[in-house]
């Protein structure tokens, strides 16, 4: 049973002057029997449908099957496969016809064969480029070569950071053009 608004009067009075004779505990209950005496407030309902709607944010109720071309498309496709539906045990039945045992047993080797020969081509061009790598890294190593290389980052980083500099700083409100 809710309180009456008499008793709400009542605690909130009684709220407010434990508060000001800093009465903590019996603020903090005057406050919870004054917020158990509000009525429990929710929104009417389709209030948010009403103001989406007003404001123009809800989306348009649209009936899926109203378009001709949907419909047009789900009876072709109930079509196509009633029709998929008749000629395919006969079509399966004549592809199994082609398809004997011994001849997928060639086919089967045949695959397994040149499963082999790629990969056997795969590692061949994978050790050619290790090699390679090898030989190239041998005089990469070197303190000159490294030294080069430190000289070549450190310039294109400096020239990095010159043509920043130089962009930005030519950037100002005078190139944009008024609305």
């Amino acid at each position: 049973m809710r309180p009456s608004s008499h008793d709400a009067h009542d605690a909130l009075n009684r709220w407010l002057a434990a508060e000001r004779e800093s009465r903590s505990e019996e603020a903090d209950a005057a406050l919870r029997e004054t917020f158990a005496a509000l009525p429990p407030l929710a929104p009417a309902a389709g209030f948010a449908d009403r103001v989406l709607a007003r404001a123009g944010l809800q989306p348009e109720q649209r009936d899926v099957f109203a378009s001709r071309a949907l419909r047009l498309v789900l009876v072709l496709s109930l079509i196509a496969t009633s029709l998929g539906a008749i000629w395919l045990p006969p079509t399966l039945r004549a592809l199994a016809r082609l398809w004997t045992l011994s001849g997928v047993v060639r086919l089967g080797a045949r695959a397994l064969a040149e499963g082999s020969r790629g990969l056997a081509t795969a590692l061949s061009l994978g050790e050619w480029l290790f090699s390679l790598g090898r030989a190239l890294s041998a005089p990469l190593m070197t303190p000159q070569v490294m030294a080069a290389l430190t000289a070549g980052l450190l310039v294109s980083g400096l020239a990095f950071r010159f043509l920043r500099d130089q962009l930005t700083g030519e950037r100002s409100l005078s190139y944009v053009d008024p609305l």
